[in-house]
């Protein structure tokens, strides 16, 4: 009810403003009491003014608008990049609008602007063309479809779950709720890992083991796979397995993989916790039997 107010008083604002800008509606009694020298300008400004309301006002109608068509089309609530584009549209436009106002509304042509300050505008676009780059970019990044606000990405060597994505950067929360920003052209020119796109959601710990801890890998995966058991009903069955990643002299790296039937990422969050606890009291245990061994071999003598 309250927003289809506002729409309303926003809509009968609109007409109004837009008739008094074609001279629809005659306002010189309210300049009768001005000395004549003051009319002509009281008229431009009225003119200007009223012009600059009807592009805002409008301009956010038709921002509104194709939100909520959007929205009815795809049946969502949520913000999506194509949400997200629009607003970023909407405030390129805004500024440039508004910029174009307040120098109409001083009597300034925007071609002489242009003209006489054409040096300086050349050193500005040089100062600010990361800004300009990154603001491209972030269009780039939000019309494509390739990431979106909710996906589990990893760019470089961050990882996390995209929360927003705005002109300039990509915000990420990790594992840790460390939010971290990455700049959309550090986005554009990095390979990017999309986990949430593949068909399968397959998890992957990883980690590296050193030899002289390591039995052998079944006893390994038998052991890392009865961690899951208070999470089986989460869990594909027969998902879990242990695969061996990269071999060294003195170790074995590792990655436990498994399949959730529904990702989730707070769970996924628990049982990494719960196995990667479960590997240190592994390793921890071993490592006070080996020590008691003598002669054993550590991987760092030369063979």
């Amino acid at each position: 009810m309250k927003k289809a107010l506002i729409l309303t008083l926003k809509l009968l604002a609109l007409i109004a403003l837009t008739l008094i800008y074609m001279g629809e509606i005659d306002l010189t009694p309210l300049y009768a009491h001005l000395k004549p020298k003051y009319r002509p300008s009281a008229v431009y400004y009225v003119s200007v003014l009223s012009a600059l309301a009807v592009f805002l006002i409008l301009l956010d109608f038709v921002q509104v608008t194709l939100i909520w068509l959007y929205r009815r089309r795809v049946r969502t609530v949520s913000d999506d990049n194509f949400v997200i584009g629009i607003r970023h549209l909407y405030s390129i436009i805004l500024v440039i609008g508004l910029v174009i106002g307040l120098l109409s509304l001083f009597q300034i042509h925007i071609r002489d602007v242009l003209t006489s300050i054409s040096i300086i505008f050349a050193g500005l676009a040089i100062l600010t063309k990361d800004y300009v780059s990154n603001m491209i970019n972030g269009m780039i990044l939000t019309f494509s479809g390739q990431i979106s606000i909710g996906d589990n990405i990893c760019i470089g060597q961050h990882r996390g779950k995209i929360i927003d994505i705005t002109l300039q950067n990509i915000h990420l929360i990790n594992d840790d709720d460390d939010v971290i920003y990455i700049p959309n052209n550090t986005a554009m020119n990095t390979d990017i890992t999309n986990y949430t796109r593949r068909p399968i959601k397959r998890i992957s710990l990883d980690f590296e083991i050193d030899l002289k801890y390591l039995n052998n890998v079944e006893e390994l995966e038998r052991y890392l796979i009865e961690a899951l058991k208070p999470f089986a009903e989460q869990i594909q069955p027969d998902s879990p397995y242990l695969r061996i990643a990269e071999i060294s002299r003195g170790s074995v790296a590792c990655k436990f993989q498994y399949i959730l039937r529904v990702p989730d990422k707070d769970l996924e969050r628990v049982i990494r916790r719960t196995v990667a606890r479960r590997l240190v009291r592994l390793i921890s245990a071993r490592e006070k039997y080996v020590d008691k061994i003598s002669g054993l071999p550590d991987g760092r003598e030369e063979a």
